[in-house]
């Protein structure tokens, strides 16, 4: 063989060398991102378990507020009923007071005793305590709202 020969043998191994190198690196760079994706894929599943976890939770606290607001609107509407329920009897009360008060006055005007200071039994619109008595005074007809007070001396 001569020198040429030889020269071209050579550059032929070095090349050849060359490009088994590469293609040993490519494969190794290959291989390496198979496994850095195989290793994503698996940290992946492993967060979509938890982020499916995460979300049943979250449905759950959202059903619970669609059932605490439902039942939120069912005592608002309770409590409206409930309010127009006193409404309409303070109403029915008051027309109730105000017969009763109509036929007492016609009592007192049909009753030639009626022009007397004594007070009304009958008279319901006002709690009274009664009998308390003082250094020889009788008291009767204090409210509890302290609107009349009466005070007869004893006899």
């Amino acid at each position: 063989m001569d020198g040429n020969a030889w020269v071209w043998l050579i550059v032929a191994v070095v090349v050849v060398a060359a490009v088994v190198l590469v293609i040993l690196t490519t494969r190794r760079q290959s291989t390496k991102r198979v496994e850095r994706a195989q290793e994503l894929r698996r940290e992946a599943d492993e967060k979509a378990a938890v982020v499916q976890q995460r979300e049943q939770q979250a449905a759950e606290v959202e059903a619970n507020a669609r059932a605490a607001r439902a039942e939120a609107d069912a005592k608002a509407a309770e409590a409206e009923r409930l309010e127009m329920t006193a409404e309409r009897q303070r109403s029915d009360v008051a027309d109730q007071r105000s017969e009763v008060d109509e036929r007492h006055r016609r009592a007192d005007e049909l009753d030639p005793r009626s022009g007397s200071d004594e007070p009304d039994p009958v008279d319901t619109t006002e709690q009274t305590t009664a009998g308390q008595t003082t250094a020889g005074q009788t008291t009767s007809g204090q409210t509890t709202s302290g609107q009349t007070t009466r005070t007869d001396e004893a006899r």
